[in-house]
């Protein structure tokens, strides 16, 4: 049986290789560049990879389609926007990681709420310039403690995130699709649906809901003008789930305190792209879930867990489509 590991992003890449090489009767071929991919899945009974951009989704589901053999799909992203946007492939079992890297992504998103409420950017900025002034940092710093933390999307990642948020002291808000269940974490679970009166409350709001047509620039210029002044804003989420123009709008208006994303609409983003110079904005390249083994562990282990099922006829886990 032919299985196509194309490890687009690479945490875990040696562990997943591994462990999907060692189920029995597997030729696995590791496909790096999308036209490899291609060729490799002629005749292959099965994928593990992650999301790719529409234009590259689109030419992987022709070539699922076109071949008829793969009946199998596993994803090691927390998403999947680019293959759902261009349609998963019909008749093929569609299974994902299930939070395998929640709890880095959640200690990204905290490091990066940290370093924007205690304004370590304005900290590195005198450290250039071998400077030791406490008044330009010291009179703009914030707080976790009392505040009131909106985490917009309650799912493995959001769940993550409250956890290492409360002990910091703060109330913590959760905003999902349906209210979230009391679990101890949240002070408040309520539907997405009330996010802009709940915002008119929020000293920071993290973004970890998935990508959809609903959630597309669900953080807009509405949305941010319900903020209450000086608030911080995360995303962790997609790129797309926040208009840009409006962010960057929102920090040259101080409306926002700062704000801090891992994703950006398009990836990488342009050099050319203004928000690059919005004051008060920490951005990251999109790691935020690597730099744990743990992480790693789960990814492998749950593809080769799902590749043992499909082999022996067993029901998948996480199956969300097929």
């Amino acid at each position: 049986m032919r299985i196509v590991y194309w490890p687009k992003i690479q945490i875990g890449k040696a562990l997943i290789t591994e462990q999907l090489s060692a189920q029995p009767g597997v030729e696995l071929v590791v496909a790096d560049a999308l036209p490899q991919v291609l060729d490799a899945l002629q005749g292959a009974t099965g994928i593990v990879l992650a999301d790719a951009p529409e234009v590259e989704a689109r030419q992987v589901a022709e070539a699922i389609r076109a071949g008829g053999t793969v009946r199998w799909m596993h994803f090691v992203s927390a998403g999947r926007e680019g293959f759902e946007a261009v349609g998963l492939p019909a008749g093929v079992a569609v299974t994902y990681a299930a939070g395998a890297a929640a709890p880095a992504v959640a200690e990204h998103a905290m490091a990066l709420l940290l370093a924007a409420g205690r304004r370590i950017a304005d900290v590195l900025a005198q450290q250039a310039k071998r400077r030791w002034d406490r008044t330009p940092p010291a009179s703009r710093a914030w707080a976790l403690e009392d505040k009131t933390l909106v985490i917009v999307g309650y799912g493995q990642i959001g769940r993550e995130i409250a956890k290492r948020a409360k002990p910091f002291g703060a109330r913590i808000v959760a905003l999902s699709r349906m209210a979230p269940a009391a679990d101890g974490l949240v002070d408040e679970g309520l539907p997405i649906s009330r996010l802009h009166e709940v915002l008119a409350r929020a000293d920071a709001v993290m973004i970890s809901v998935a990508l959809t047509t609903d959630t597309h620039h669900l953080i807009n210029d509405t949305a941010l003008s319900a903020l209450k002044p000086g608030a911080l804003l995360v995303n962790v989420a997609r790129g797309g789930v926040v208009d840009q123009v409006a962010l960057r709008k929102a920090l040259h208006d101080k409306q926002l305190a700062g704000a801090a994303l891992d994703v950006t609409d398009p990836e990488p983003l342009p050099a050319s792209d203004p928000l690059w110079d919005s004051p008060n904005l920490i951005l990251s390249p999109h790691f935020a879930g690597s730099g744990s083994p743990a992480s790693a562990r789960r990814l492998a282990q749950g593809a080769a867990e799902n590749l043992r099922r499909f082999i022996a006829g067993e029901p998948l886990l996480h199956q969300i489509a097929g």
